[in-house]
């Protein structure tokens, strides 16, 4: 079984350390995470592929989307991208996208599983607004209604904290004390926050 995790910086791995600007040698990230999160679920040969690009937009990213399930042929990605382009006001430009990646996973025989982007906070230079991240992440998840395809909520896990079941409001702000994501960077999530992707991930499969 193979499993690509495909998206930007934040997929990547990008934080995974001791600072915003960590970046491990991949697997990094939630990707190296949820390959022995996932190892005991099955008796197949298993692989799970980072396939994150720092800096990455939506259109980029459909390109080269579509090379790489061609050179790997998974059974199931998941896709996380978004955050650069809300970033830059081009939301609906990455709705767009997100949809025709879904539609080049479909193509392929895989199953794709679409990621809520994660918040931000602090004082991260190119802050997204709250209320943009929300809508972002609201029509995500109609997408994936629409197309009857698993949600990875991403930023829902992230709200909540360690403990997902104090809060259940997928919309609700984040909490920079959560020590998820690095401070005062506000962007990249922190080990910890790399840990909770993965086992909101996990909990797909």
């Amino acid at each position: 079984m193979t499993v690509l995790c495909f998206g930007d910086s934040i997929t990547r791995g990008v934080g995974d350390g001791p600072a915003a600007d960590s970046l491990p040698p991949a697997p990094a990230g939630y990707p190296a995470r949820l390959q022995p999160l996932l190892l005991p679920e099955t008796k197949l040969p298993l692989t799970v592929i980072d396939d994150g690009k720092p800096g990455e937009r939506t259109p980029d990213g459909l390109v080269r989307l579509r090379r790489d399930l061609e050179r790997n042929t998974p059974d199931y990605t998941l896709l996380l991208e978004g955050t650069n382009d809300v970033e830059d006001g081009y939301t609906s430009r990455a709705l767009a996208n997100m949809q025709l990646m879904i539609d080049s996973v479909f193509q392929t025989g895989g199953m794709p599983l679409l990621g809520t982007i994660t918040p931000s906070c602090c004082a991260h230079k190119n802050q997204l607004p709250q209320g943009a991240v929300i809508a972002y992440n609201d029509q995500l998840r109609a997408i994936a209604l629409n197309d009857s395809i698993p949600i990875v909520d991403f930023y829902a896990a992230f709200t909540a904290g360690p403990n997902p079941g104090s809060n259940s409001d997928p919309d609700a702000p984040y909490d920079s004390t959560l020590g998820l994501i690095h401070v005062p960077e506000g962007l990249h999530p922190t080990p910890n926050g790399y840990d909770l992707m993965a086992a909101t991930a996990r909990a797909l499969f």
